[in-house]
């Protein structure tokens, strides 16, 4: 299925958006962080332009309807607070999911209120059947979101996690139509 690159998602707070390019600059600034970059699979860029290809292959996602990259900002604010994606996967009706915030933002809610309509989203408009995620071992905040949305430990992926040339633990978790339908049916 494909998403019309105008498609938004709104939030009770927020507004999710097709990435712009005018998005660089703030994705930029939050790869400055220190620790930022730790628990994300791609290298922190040197230069603002190296972010470029990447923009490039998520709007080549949405267009061939295979992933589907949002913006996280807060209703009435332009300000980019994180970014959250959704992508196809080999396993059948299986979507997987990625997602960060703002160093400057961390800790407000966020995620867990962007998750909640990302799943919303990959299960009703997408037809996923399951939707799972990643996390390294230290990464609690990240586990307790995909927690907090309903997500369940999979499997312990043992030095799964390559950064640096430095092999990590992680966690799989996933959560699957009926768990998400059966959560929201208690609302």
């Amino acid at each position: 299925m494909k998403i019309a690159k105008t498609f938004r998602i709104e939030t009770d707070n927020y507004s999710l958006r097709i990435p712009k390019i005018e998005d660089i600059p703030a994705i930029y600034s939050a790869t400055k962080y220190e620790g930022f970059n730790d628990g994300i699979l791609w290298d922190a860029p040197n230069t603002q332009e190296e972010l470029l290809e990447a923009f490039k292959n998520e709007i080549k996602s949405w267009e061939e309807g295979k992933g589907y990259s949002f913006t996280i900002e807060k209703k009435g604010h332009p300000k980019l607070l994180g970014r959250i994606s959704i992508k196809k996967i080999e396993e059948k009706d299986t979507w997987y999911l990625g997602f960060w915030t703002h160093p400057e933002e961390q800790g407000k809610g966020i995620m867990t209120e962007a998750l909640s309509y990302i799943l919303k989203f990959g299960f009703e408009k997408l037809s996923a059947k399951k939707i799972e995620a990643h996390h390294v071992m230290w990464n609690k905040a990240k586990e307790k979101v995909m927690k907090k949305n309903g997500f369940k430990p999979v499997k312990h992926i043992k030095k799964g996690f390559k950064k640096n040339g430095i092999l990590f633990d992680g966690n799989l978790l996933a959560i699957h139509q009926e768990e998400w339908l059966n959560i929201q049916s208690k609302y």
